[in-house]
């Protein structure tokens, strides 16, 4: 049976969303945002999971840490076995988080390949041509084809979007709670660990530090190459805006941008120009949170260091040879009346990082291949 070709108004809107299609591929304004979110998403983690191997290294140490009381350390090693539990589980879910945002920072650098582009505008071409000479036999395989290259060229920069509009509106700063009270409970288990004189296994807990030191660095760099890039960008933009500005007319000024006194091409300059503001600031926080946890981890790596040459490291190790068993039992009291508050939060914090990386991406990259299916049976 002869496919029938859409006409008239049908006919136009298609021709436009070839158009618009093609445009949108080569404009890279999908993968720029994208990537964006992606990176911030894969530094966030990381930094979650820098904490939780930091708590679990923390609890290794106590746990191993012999005292003088026996007492004291049967409840150490009762009080913290749960906990110890509970982060090592946590931590390989997060490197299935981590490792679901690296690979779709991969497809996404695939799928914005030029080669993908060249490819959709030569389909979109050969379709619309098919539709002005009303080519029927044509048409079906070429609008086919060009769905399939369209669905696999914007569904993963359309998921990601979209996976960051429920980020920032239902998650992100909820997560970011719970990661300081994650943040806070480490902080406790090191007054802890100074308390217990924890002194077993320096050689392996140094190492461990430069490890982490090594990726804050390694995260560092990939966060300043991210910045160079997006001030590099938001340079041209400014540039463009003001140019756009200058030619616009007396009305339109960059103080007074609006709709009133600017024209549309001015209006979407100025609201990129905004977007890479907010990217580039967003970047420089994060940049100051990778200095923060850098030096933080440096002053405990030199203090690590102090402790196996048997020296001290500030006020709390100098007075542990003087700290009584009750100290140690009420700290320990602490820690054990937080745990099941902090075994909840990590669960949470636990959930909605593999909702963000895994299950939601699957839900809109499922509605996505609906959506496809159902154009597809219109031109089978």
């Amino acid at each position: 049976m002869e496919h029938k070709l859409p006409s008239g108004k049908r006919a136009g809107l298609l021709l436009c969303c070839l158009v618009i299609a093609a445009a949108i591929a080569w404009s890279g304004l999908l993968e720029d945002f994208s990537e964006d979110y992606v990176n911030r998403a894969f530094a966030g983690a990381g930094l979650i999971y820098a904490t939780a191997r930091g708590i679990n290294g923390l609890v290794s140490v106590l746990q191993g840490t012999e005292l003088d009381v026996v007492f004291v350390t049967v409840a150490v090693g009762e009080a913290l076995d749960p906990i110890n539990d509970l982060i090592e589980r946590f931590s390989d879910f997060i490197l299935v988080a981590l490792g679901s945002l690296a690979l779709q920072k991969i497809l996404l650098g695939l799928v914005s390949h030029t080669l993908f582009n060249t490819l959709l505008t030569a389909l979109a071409a050969g379709v619309a041509i098919t539709l002005l000479r009303r080519d029927p036999s044509l048409y079906k395989p070429l609008f086919q084809a060009f769905l399939v290259t369209a669905f696999l060229r914007f569904s993963l920069g359309l998921v990601v979007l979209a996976n960051n509009w429920v980020d920032s509106t239902f998650l992100q700063e909820q997560d970011q709670q719970r990661h300081a009270a994650m943040e806070s409970f480490h902080g406790e288990l090191r007054e802890a660990s100074a308390l217990a004189g924890a002194s077993d296994s320096f050689e392996a807990q140094i190492e461990e530090s430069r490890q982490q030191l090594n990726r804050l660095e390694s995260r560092r760099l990939r966060n300043a190459q991210s910045l160079d890039e997006v001030q590099r960008e938001l340079a041209l933009a400014e540039t463009r805006l003001a140019d756009l500005i200058s030619a616009d007319g007396l009305g339109c000024t960059a103080i007074t941008v609006s709709r009133h006194t600017c024209s549309e091409t001015v209006l979407r300059a100025a609201e990129t120009r905004e977007q890479l503001a907010q990217t580039a600031d967003a970047l420089e926080l994060r940049a100051e949170e990778i200095a923060a946890a850098a030096a933080e981890q440096e002053e405990a790596l030199a203090c690590l260091q102090k402790r196996s040459r048997g020296e001290s490291c500030g006020l709390l190790d100098s007075m542990r040879n003087t700290v009584s068993p009750q100290q140690l039992r009420n700290k320990i009291s602490d820690l054990e009346n937080g745990m099941n508050a902090f075994a909840e939060n990590t669960i949470d914090l636990l959930v909605s990082l593999l909702l963000k990386s895994v299950a939601i991406p699957l839900v809109f990259f499922y509605l996505l291949l609906k959506l496809l299916r159902m154009n597809w049976s219109r031109f089978s």
